[in-house]
């Protein structure tokens, strides 16, 4: 049977044949969907299987050209990331076993564990620090597109489409999917996960635990299959109380396994300091706990900023997360002169979501097929998880939104993906479908065009790395200690290999960096941001002023 392009891209096929029986339970739904039945020939005229693997490689070739700019380039990495990496450096070098980022106590150094044998390969650099980044961006693009074809019937070119909205995020929220700070695009990750083994409990709890205990908005993943199993009556069965029994243990054997890890490795603050080293908690367990805290704490609600936030929220902020609007790269932290955006897309995009929403809202009060129903539940589960983002986030900010604190929300792009597909399994029309493709196409497109050009920028002329010249001329001149703000400190010293170690003025958190200044004090510089008597201008921002000339 041959299709016309237009149909057969747009076309949803059944993920099996639940949507004939609407009182089916996910209890009773298999672990496995049978495939989407095969289509012959597309508009390209290549079998469903090798539509589904051309998509995969270019799933995963976009992934790749909106993220070479924030791991192939260095001028995009800060401190924050600089103690991930010195963390890899030292667990490559066999100095130190951390189970959480140097001075946290509730973010498990999974980034760390996962660049140190790319490091012990290949040596320290921010390439091999964000190489497993890279590889989870693309393993996620990769499985959500096969999510959308398995639960719900979407053709891998149109769940290209959908996932795009992921895929070709704007360089000013890609930046966060890239960032080796500790855990900003796993959490997307482990919800996908739990999802895949929301029925295998043992692997479920496993997940949770390792998720929730590297970053908390893993909690809405959780909170997202509870509503869902509440809604479809599911969550108080037998089977359904057994599986979550199973869960539980496994989420807490992993946990109290930690705790137990962590009590003999330690180096809470790094090599040489213990696991409850300046007060920090001594047991996973109370590690946790301070992750529920600190979700908890960050619940923030004032009645009276609510409406403004929501329309901050609602207006700039998801304008500036989706690129809707002209946007300087400057002032989303990328060192570019180029912008993201186009004026008005937002409006379009926005617009279009909207209606979408409302169109699943309508057909969850007047159709027979409820937002629980086993075709819809994971497009649903998507929306849920991405609504608790959201709603968290605005809550927690006392009406300051801000696309500086995007990290905190970054799920939220999830949400989005499920409401485009849930609209597009629904809708009847074809011309609302196509409609509602078209505006998301041209979304993609100019994402696309956005991360081109700044890919284009950096390879043509590569930004000044400030931090790295610093490095450079500290090592030339044989300087081997000193003081520096915290966001010169870690970023210098991961560039300098560690030949160069500095003391933080500010916060510091690798206790060793600060014993050995304090041995160094006479001939330990300063680096400042301001001119100083008999010092050098190294770099456009940094002076290094003589021992003891500092503020």
């Amino acid at each position: 049977m041959r299709c016309p392009l237009s149909d057969s891209i747009l076309s949803v096929s059944p993920a099996d044949d639940q949507s004939a029986h609407p009182t089916a339970r996910p209890e009773d739904t298999p672990l496995s969907h049978p495939s989407p039945p095969t289509v012959s020939r597309w508009g390209s005229g290549l079998p469903l299987g090798q539509e589904r693997t051309l998509v995969f490689v270019i799933a995963a070739g976009l992934v790749l050209l909106r993220s070479a700019v924030f791991v192939f380039f260095d001028a995009v990495f800060d401190s924050d990331q600089a103690i991930v990496g010195l963390m890899a450096k030292h667990l490559a070098e066999g100095r130190t076993l951390p189970v959480f980022t140097y001075g946290q106590d509730y973010q498990l150094a999974i980034e760390a564990w996962l660049a140190a044998p790319v490091f012990w390969l290949f040596g320290p650099s921010v390439l091999a620090l964000k190489l497993p980044l890279l590889v989870i961006n693309i393993a996620l693009a990769i499985l959500l597109i096969a999510l959308l074809e398995r639960e719900l019937g979407l053709r891998p070119a149109l769940g290209l489409l959908v996932t795009s909205l992921f895929i070709l995020t704007p360089p000013g929220t890609a930046i966060y999917f890239l960032e080796a700070s500790g855990g900003q695009v796993e959490p997307l990750f482990a919800a996908l996960l739990l999802w895949v083994t929301r029925r295998r409990p043992v692997m479920f709890g496993t997940i949770l635990a390792f998720g929730f205990l590297q970053r908390v908005f893993t909690a809405y993943a959780l909170g997202a299959l509870v509503l869902i199993e509440l809604l479809d009556r599911s969550l108080f069965t037998a089977k359904g109380m057994r599986r979550k029994l199973e869960a539980a243990l496994a989420f807490t054997a992993v946990w109290q396994g930690i705790g137990l890890v962590r009590a003999q490795a330690g180096s809470a603050w790094g090599p040489a300091t213990s696991g409850s080293y300046a007060g920090l908690p001594t047991t996973t367990s109370d590690s946790a706990a301070l992750n529920v805290g600190l979700l908890l704490d960050r619940f923030c609600f004032d009645g009276a900023s609510l409406p403004r936030s929501l329309t901050d929220f609602a207006g700039p902020f998801l304008s500036t997360m989706m690129g809707g609007h002209r946007e300087p790269l400057v002032d989303l932290a990328i060192p570019s002169v180029g912008t993201q955006g186009v004026d008005g897309l937002w409006i379009v995009l926005g617009t279009t979501l909207l209606l979408a929403l409302a169109r699943i809202v309508w057909s969850a009060v007047r159709d027979d097929e409820r937002p629980w129903h086993p075709r819809l539940q994971f497009a649903t589960y998507l929306i849920l998880v991405g609504t608790q983002s959201s709603a968290v986030y605005l809550l927690s900010q006392c009406g300051q939104i801000s696309a500086m604190t995007m990290r905190y929300t970054l799920l939220t792009v999830l949400g989005l993906v499920g409401i485009v597909a849930y609209h597009l399994v629904i809708e009847k029309h074809r011309l609302l479908r196509r409609l509602t493709v078209g505006v998301v196409a041209v979304w993609a497109l100019v994402s696309l065009w956005d991360h081109t050009r700044l890919l284009a920028d950096f390879v043509g002329e590569p930004p000044a790395n400030n931090r790295q010249q610093l490095a450079n001329y500290l090592v030339d001149n044989d300087i081997k200690h000193g003081y520096a703000d915290f966001w010169d400190v870690y970023s210098t010293v991961f560039f300098a290999n560690e030949e160069v170690i500095l003391s933080s003025t500010s916060v510091w958190f690798i206790q060793e960096y600060e014993w050995i200044v304090q041995n160094h004090q006479s001939d330990a510089v300063w680096i400042t941001r301001e001119p100083c008597d008999g010092g050098t201008r190294v770099t456009d921002a940094h002076y290094v002023c003589p021992p003891r000339a500092g503020p």
